[in-house]
């Protein structure tokens, strides 16, 4: 297992679609860690991020709150003495955030990505850049003191909430606190799913086993095996169906880490706030097992 001082072990929690049980085996994972391996939980579904109500410190006992940090997008202004109207920088841009009308100065509007290449193009030097809010990067303690959860929050009306995952991930990686990070990521299989991918060395697929959980599933299987990342599968409300086909194709092929059966005990605790491993022992022994395949597989 990687140690305090090198770098972290990165594992991804990813789910073919929201209420899969994503973050609820991630915030279980994040709770369940050998007693040796403080964690650094990262809740990257910056759209709608909950896994602090599952994993962080409960304020009421005198810990701290959430301190939060803003998330910023470099975005261009214009100087209109300098602009010329040449439209080079609407040209420019790839991802059509900057427009030009006749002869009028250059609007930039909510597309832009902040790369700078529009500022760069500019032959009269008359772009320059100012930070705009996109998100807000929270951090506070994880229960029993096991470590630190990082959450990023996409502000409402922002268009692309890669930004913000890509700093969330950034500063979780930077922790010092942590020889383990646990991210939580968006469901899908999309733009926002690789940002949260992008580091981390392995991944936890959780999907269930229905026709719509296996369809979902295998989007997700295959993007981890384009990106070459190791995945391990968990299947959550197992038992639901009279009868649970097998699984073929690529989930087939993923190494089975458990079966976790339906639990109302489990969802109801979620409503709650309160993590499923501390409600109930198959989830418990779940994220046990996941921590034992990252040791093996990608120590």
């Amino acid at each position: 297992m990687r140690t305090l001082g090198s770098s972290p072990m990165v594992i991804a929690v990813v789910s073919g679609k929201g209420g899969a049980g994503k973050t609820s085996f991630a915030a279980s994972m994040a709770l369940c860690s050998p007693p040796d391996l403080p964690v650094t939980a990262i809740d990257c579904d910056v759209e709608e991020p909950n896994l602090a109500l599952l994993v962080q410190e409960d304020n009421h006992q005198g810990a701290p709150g959430m301190d939060s940090t803003p998330v910023t997008l470099p975005i261009p202004m214009v100087d209109p003495e300098r602009c010329s109207r040449c439209g080079i920088c609407s040209r420019t841009c790839r991802f059509g955030g900057v427009l030009c009308f006749g002869r009028s100065l250059p609007t930039f509007n909510e597309l832009c990505h902040g790369c700078g290449a529009c500022v760069m193009a500019c032959p009269n030097g008359a772009l320059s850049e100012t930070p705009r809010p996109i998100g807000v990067l929270n951090r506070g303690v994880i229960r029993h003191r096991r470590g630190v959860i990082l959450e990023g929050r996409l502000l409402v009306g922002m268009p692309n909430p890669v930004p913000v995952i890509d700093r969330a991930v950034e500063v979780g990686l930077a922790e010092g606190t942590g020889s383990a990070v646990v991210i939580d990521a968006p469901p899908g299989a999309a733009c926002p799913t690789v940002a949260a991918l992008r580091q981390a060395q392995g991944a936890i697929l959780i999907t269930e086993n229905t026709p719509f959980g296996r369809a979902d599933g295998e989007v997700v299987a295959q993007l981890l095996k384009d990106m070459g990342k190791p995945t391990g599968l968990v299947l959550n409300r197992s038992g639901i169906l009279e009868e649970e086909p097998p699984l073929e194709g690529i989930l087939g092929s993923l190494p089975l880490i458990a079966r976790l059966p339906f639990s109302r005990k489990v969802a109801e605790g979620s409503a709650q706030g309160i993590p499923p491993s501390e409600l109930d022992e198959h989830w418990r022994e779940a994220a046990v097992s996941a921590w034992e395949w990252a040791r093996r597989v990608l120590s």
